[in-house]
C-alpha cells in the first residue's frame, strides 16, 4: 500500500523563497533505488497555505509561481512523486509557465485556465525524462510506466495518446 505524504507550503516559505523544509523532507527521495523508491511513487500532495483569502487562483499569483518555478528547478522529480490529490500536478505546472490566465463565472465554485498548450507539453516532455529514470532504477514496469504517462497527459489534454 502506498503512502501518501501531505506537504504544505506556507505563506512564509513562498514570500522568503525557503526551501528548507521541503529539501529536508524531501531532497534525497531521487537519490532512492528499489522497492524505497517505488514506495514513493505517486505518494507526494503538495499544498500552500496563506493564500485562502487572495481573490486569484493559487496558480497566478506571481509569488507563488516564482516559488514553484524555483523549486521545479531544484527538485525536477515532480512527476514520479507528486500525487494528484485536489488537482495539485496541474497547478504545480501552471505555476511553471510564462503566462496563465484563470476565468470564473460569477456564482460559481469552479475555475477555468487558459495557457499555452506547447510551453505546458515542452515542461511535461522534460520532466518525462526524469519520470522514466526514476521508474527505472524502482524496478517498474513499461506499462506503468506508460499508464501514468497517459494519466499526466489527460490531466491536461485528453486527446493526446489515444485517452479513454
Amino acid at each position: 500500500m502506498t503512502e501518501i505524504y501531505i506537504h504544505t507550503i506556507t505563506k512564509e516559505e513562498i514570500t522568503g523563497m525557503d526551501f528548507s523544509r521541503f529539501e529536508s523532507l524531501f531532497g534525497e527521495w531521487p537519490q532512492l533505488r528499489g522497492d524505497s523508491l517505488r514506495r514513493r511513487y505517486n505518494s507526494l500532495a503538495i499544498f500552500v497555505s496563506g493564500y485562502d483569502l487572495h481573490p486569484d487562483e493559487i496558480y497566478v499569483i506571481s509569488e507563488v509561481r516564482a516559488f514553484f518555478s524555483e523549486l521545479h528547478r531544484r527538485w525536477p522529480w515532480w512527476l514520479y512523486f507528486i500525487h494528484n490529490l485536489e488537482a495539485s500536478i496541474a497547478i504545480l505546472y501552471l505555476c511553471l509557465l510564462d503566462r496563465v490566465e484563470s476565468f470564473k463565472r460569477e456564482n460559481d465554485a469552479m475555475c477555468s485556465a487558459a495557457f499555452d498548450i506547447e510551453q505546458l507539453l515542452e515542461h511535461i516532455q522534460n520532466d518525462f525524462i526524469r519520470m522514466n529514470f526514476l521508474m527505472d532504477r524502482a524496478g517498474m514496469t513499461d506499462e506503468e510506466n506508460n499508464t501514468r504517462s497517459q494519466e499526466i497527459l489527460d490531466l491536461f489534454v485528453p486527446s493526446i495518446g489515444g485517452a479513454k
